[in-house]
């Protein structure tokens, strides 16, 4: 625990920049895929409202992740306005389309918001679900409750083992480990500053990591501008390495500085940083 919120239980899944699928999946109505624009608004914090259907309309939306992944929570928020809201949650390790395949209640009645801030960070529901394709929540409705607005859907675990090995990892210099949580700084106050040094490990059994670039950005607020990254050839705020990663190896310590400005606004920001790869070869 860092500062005033507890832990979330693992990472949030980057699922508008990973190549998961979202779909709106209504009762009587052809399948539509989410856009683009959309997933990465409901994968944010800023409570803006986000029109998946007309109201009264009752389905399923659904996540359909590119590889197996181990599920270990959510946090659902809809339109203040709303009257309705969701029912069930569920997953499955097989589906292709958010409709085939074998799905598992987990949870019978979501315990969705009508707040993103703070409620991310109070209100996740965590449970432990693994090797699972996607997942899907109900959305019920009531006519005139304008619950067709939905702010956010974030769902919380990772990558399940032996998935995808053609990938870099973050590693924690602390502790040579990869990173199981998002870096949380806790309360710090405006005109502080850190470093955190991490590394890179190419998972792939057989495969050079080149070209590779670090940046970061923000999910709401500014905090994407406070991150500069720096191998050893000084800071920027996107580093393109010097060094290829070859297979099975690590790259250099790389030093994370955070840099918050005497005048920033106050408020629980959100960033996260992401690795690029030119080439696998």
């Amino acid at each position: 625990m860092a500062g005033f919120y507890v832990d979330v239980p693992s990472r949030r899944m980057p699922y508008d920049a990973d190549g998961t699928v979202g779909l709106w999946i209504p009762d009587n109505s052809p399948v539509t895929e989410i856009s683009a624009v959309n997933m990465t608004e409901l994968n944010d914090e800023d409570g803006v409202n986000i029109n998946l259907t007309a109201d009264n309309v009752v389905g399923y939306i659904a996540h359909i992740f590119p590889e197996l992944r181990e599920f270990a929570g959510y946090f659902i928020a809809k339109h203040t306005g709303g009257h309705g809201g969701f029912g069930e949650l569920e997953t499955s390790p097989d589906t292709t389309n958010g409709i085939d395949g074998t799905w598992t209640q987990r949870s019978a009645d979501i315990n969705d918001r009508i707040l993103v801030i703070p409620d991310y960070r109070t209100f996740i529901t965590s449970f432990a679900v693994a090797a699972q394709r996607g997942v899907r929540v109900r959305k019920n409705s009531i006519a005139g409750g304008n619950d067709e607005f939905m702010q956010a859907i974030h769902i919380y675990g990772e990558i399940s083992a032996g998935e995808t090995p053609d990938r870099l990892l973050w590693i924690d210099n602390d502790d040579d480990l990869e990173f199981s949580k998002p870096q949380d700084y806790g309360d710090v106050p405006r005109g502080s500053a850190s470093d955190h040094i991490v590394y890179l490990k190419n998972n792939s059994a057989g495969l050079t990591a080149s070209t590779v670039q670090i940046t970061a950005e923000a999910l709401f607020l500014l905090s994407g501008a406070w991150y500069t990254f720096n191998d050893g050839t000084g800071f920027s705020a996107t580093k393109a390495l010097a060094a290829a990663i070859g297979p099975g190896a690590n790259s250099v310590d790389i030093t994370i500085r955070r840099i918050i400005p005497d005048a920033e606004v106050l408020g629980l920001h959100a960033a996260r940083a992401f690795v690029n790869v030119g080439t696998w070869a």
